[in-house]
């Protein structure tokens, strides 16, 4: 009744494939929707954790100089 006949082993090969690549499609797509978001913040600014004051702050290569 379970047995594992040529056919069902190919049905479920075909199957696997099928899955395995429509999920890697779908990963593609989705980072490619996340760099072009990515790419239009053009007011994106690095943060890094400072314990002292226990939040986020500027990363300091990231702040503006004088010159500017």
């Amino acid at each position: 009744m379970f047995g594992f006949s040529p056919g069902k082993i190919a049905v479920l090969a075909i199957i696997l494939i099928v899955v395995l690549y429509g999920a890697k499609i779908i990963t593609r797509k989705i980072k490619a929707n996340d760099s072009d978001s990515d790419s239009d913040d053009e007011n994106h600014v690095d943060t890094v954790y400072d314990s002292e004051t226990d939040s986020y702050v500027v990363n300091p290569k990231d702040e503006l100089s004088d010159k500017e």
